[in-house]
């Protein structure tokens, strides 16, 4: 049997006086803890030493802990007589215990974040760590990095990083929207922390879903902490946090998220710069390769029409020739002279267009005889592959306002281009149609092609494919650098489509209409 003081039987949470069965005592202990506490009364007594033991207690008014010390009482032939002991309501000072064993737990997830922000410059990498750590420290369900980067609508942000749910949680769900609720965030605007976000006002402004979206995880406990950058202020995305149960977020989690996001947005910062740097490293070899590749496909192309010129010209000196071979010399000599003035005159004009000295004539003159006078100039060379050139010209007049000459040269690369680019017996077809806005024109071709991942890259100076297509067609790889430069000079734009290699290639022309 138990007897209880007064004190004890507050501690408990009875009525004091009644005397309690050892199995009633149990009962009161928390199930997790009566195996321990029956170990430790019956470890005391065989050693005939004090129990001193700390368990938790069930009682009417909720959990508490409690310190247990006692001693067993021996008879004469050394069986227990009884237990005599003292309890100790010790409930505050194990949450005392439980918080500083927490924030000792924070302390080290904080410095060993520190550590990653030290020597990490991998940006997904470092969000991630600061997505994982604070999502621990803030004790929510789920956080998640947005990035501050809106759709071509202007509208959503791209989720980054996720931190204590698989990602298919979110990935059959829209991105966020610059909503009442969201928005605030990523314009820097200040922590949203609210205990039961359901009951704030802008909860549910976010049409079509007036709220969380169906099947998405619970959301009461809500955090967003805004990560600003220190040296440009610009909001570079936000953390937000969800808990289902309500008042989850305290405070103090608030303030210790707040410090590891202000340390994390240098640590980013200083990875974009990297980032940038070595992308910048990388561009600055890929030009350089290139302008080697460059200068050796000059080389060759300017070689190519020289040794021809010399050729017949020593001939021309040391050899008696009948007048067809004297003519045939002669027009060899002017064709190749001519390839080499178009060489330099290519390299003179994107010369001059990178250092924008290049000037434009500007005045009103109809498209159609441009075009046309290009098609009859290309239709020989094409005619020496077995190339068939097709025109197709709208009936309105198309009318533009800019440099006579360079416009003509864009039709030219244009077509040339095509022909060069096609294999024996294909076609070219050229339309022009002319709308209210704008005069269209068309090239497309049955040739190589384009492979996809240099289609981004086809009006890129110095470039060609690779290395083959240059050897194969020569050229410099400066003909449409040349047409996307007058084109947009004169307020227009050329763009490139192709379904890959040996599925030809289209090129369309817009500029305005007069």
């Amino acid at each position: 049997m138990v007897t209880l003081s007064p004190r004890a039987a507050e501690i408990f949470d009875i009525p004091p006086g009644p005397v309690m069965t050892w199995t009633e005592m149990r009962k009161i202990l928390h199930p997790d803890d009566q195996e321990r506490a029956r170990v430790g009364v019956e470890t005391a007594i065989v050693a005939r030493t004090d129990y001193d033991i700390e368990y938790r207690i069930r009682t009417r008014s909720g959990e508490r802990w409690v310190a247990a010390r006692g001693h067993a009482a021996y008879g004469e032939d050394g069986a227990v007589l009884g237990m005599l002991g003292i309890v100790q309501d010790i409930t505050e000072q194990m949450a005392t215990r439980q918080m500083l064993r927490e924030k000792a737990d924070a302390l080290q997830r904080i410095n060993e974040f520190g550590r990653v922000l030290s020597a990490e410059l991998d940006l997904r990498k470092l969000v991630q760590a600061l997505t994982d750590v604070a999502t621990e420290l803030s004790g929510a369900r789920f956080g998640s990095f947005f990035c501050n980067v809106l759709d071509e609508g202007g509208g959503s942000y791209m989720l980054y990083t996720l931190s204590g749910v698989d990602r298919r949680h979110f990935e059959r769900f829209p991105t966020p929207r610059a909503t009442p609720l969201l928005g605030p965030t990523f314009r820097g605007e200040g922590i949203i922390r609210s205990g039961d976000v359901t009951k704030d006002p802008r909860y549910g402004q976010n049409e079509p879903h007036q709220g969380i979206p169906r099947g998405h995880l619970m959301v009461r406990s809500y955090l967003a902490i805004p990560v600003t950058s220190p040296r440009s202020g610009e909001v570079l995305g936000g953390l937000f946090f969800g808990h289902p149960e309500p008042d989850v977020f305290t405070e103090t989690a608030e303030r210790v998220i707040t410090g590891l996001a202000a340390q994390a947005a240098i640590a980013i910062d200083n990875a974009r710069l990297f980032d940038a740097v070595r992308k910048a490293r990388e561009s600055a070899e890929i030009a350089n390769q290139l302008k080697d590749e460059f200068l050796a496909t000059v080389s060759h192309e300017l070689r190519t029409p020289l040794n021809a010129v010399l050729g017949w010209t020593s001939l021309l000196r040391s050899t008696a020739m009948d007048d067809a071979r004297r003519t045939k010399a002669l027009e060899t000599i002017e064709r190749n002279a001519k390839l080499q003035q178009k060489i330099v005159e290519d390299i003179l004009d994107v010369s001059k267009i990178i250092a924008g000295d290049l000037r434009l004539e500007r005045e009103p003159f109809p498209f159609r005889p441009v075009v046309e006078a290009a098609v009859g100039l290309i239709r020989p060379v094409a005619s020496g592959k077995n190339i068939r050139v097709t025109l197709e010209l709208d009936e309105d007049p198309a009318i533009v306002i800019g440099d006579l000459a360079r416009l003509q040269q864009v039709v030219w690369n244009l077509l040339s281009n095509g022909v060069k680019f096609t294999p024996d017996g294909g076609s070219l077809r050229v339309a022009l149609a002319v709308t209210e806005s704008c005069v269209e024109l068309v090239v497309a071709d049955t040739g190589i092609g384009i492979p996809p991942e240099f289609l981004p890259h086809v009006f890129e100076r110095f470039r060609q494919a690779d290395a083959r297509t240059s050897r194969a067609h020569g050229g410099l790889g400066l003909g449409l650098t040349i047409v996307r430069h007058l084109t947009e000079m004169h307020g227009g734009t050329v763009a490139a489509v192709s379904a890959g290699e040996g599925k030809g290639a289209t090129f369309i022309v817009r500029l305005p209409n007069a």
